[in-house]
């Protein structure tokens, strides 16, 4: 960086995903009038997101070009086409910036696909796997609509500098419109994965109430067997069957009949009337 005459900040977080996305000219006596681009690519063969999304650091002027990225074999690639197709280097530039955009556009679409298995899954059971499941890809999203957001407002500051002002509209238009397509497609994800997270609590709630009712509904049996037990056991004169051979199971017959008749009572019940 000292022998371009850079500042040290600008490739201070090259490997994290929490560098900002920015455009702004840079004060150089190497590169006269130089600006620094920083947007994010999509290395897939990382595992974590915050390893996939990677920055990608572009240093221009009229004349020099500096690019630094993880996924510099994709990116050399990209330069011999541009080089053999004698383009400039602002061309190169936007074509950087649309491989990148498309290499973020195909990971999103790749999470359509669990997108959908959550949402079948949600209506059927809710179990362990699908709620980590759901979690993993919101953390997913969350990076992505931060980092998209952020490469947005970027994006719109660099359409805007001088450098692009005889460039060609209709590649600019293009990327915009790369770039909406991310931005829109990340939140189309983000609401459907939160109104899959709402089916997962109904879901847990309305089982959660089903078992409570069991469980009640089980205690109040219980409950009239005791009572009648209770009743029948208390010592004092006056009960029925207290001298009889048989008053324990004729007992047992009543709390019996009884707790029957309550559970089909309950069973019959509609507790939403």
């Amino acid at each position: 960086m000292s022998a371009i005459d850079l500042d040290s900040l600008t490739f201070a977080f090259c490997n994290s995903a929490e560098e900002v996305s920015r455009f702004h000219s840079i004060p150089s006596t190497v590169i006269e009038g130089a600006a620094v681009l920083v947007l994010y690519d999509f290395i897939n063969h990382y595992d974590t997101i915050e390893q996939q999304l990677t920055p990608a650091i572009i240093i221009f002027n009229q004349s020099c070009l500096i690019i630094y990225t993880n996924a510099i074999t994709v990116c050399r690639q990209l330069l011999i086409k541009a080089i053999n197709k004698g383009s400039t280097l602002l061309d190169i530039v936007f074509s950087c910036i649309n491989l990148w955009q498309d290499r973020l556009l195909k990971a999103l679409l790749s999470y359509k696909k669990q997108i959908d298995e959550l949402d079948t899954n949600a209506s059927q059971t809710v179990k362990n796997t699908e709620l980590r499941e759901m979690t993993d890809l919101t953390r997913k999203l969350v990076f992505f609509e931060h980092t998209m957001n952020d490469q947005s407002e970027t994006l719109t500051a660099f359409f805007d500098a001088p450098q692009l002002q005889s460039f060609s509209h209709k590649v600019i238009d293009n990327t915009q419109t790369r770039q909406r397509r991310l931005t829109k497609t990340i939140h189309i994800y983000r609401d459907l994965l939160s109104s899959i997270g709402s089916l997962f609590t109904a879901m847990m709630n309305n089982n959660l109430n089903h078992l409570m009712k069991y469980l009640d509904s089980a205690g109040l049996v219980i409950a009239v067997i005791a009572l009648v037990t209770g009743f029948m056991g208390m010592n004092v004169g006056g009960l029925p069957w207290k001298t009889s051979t048989n008053g324990f199971i004729l007992t047992c017959i009543v709390a019996l009949i009884l707790a029957t008749a309550t559970g089909i009572y309950l069973k019959r019940k509609r507790f939403s009337d």
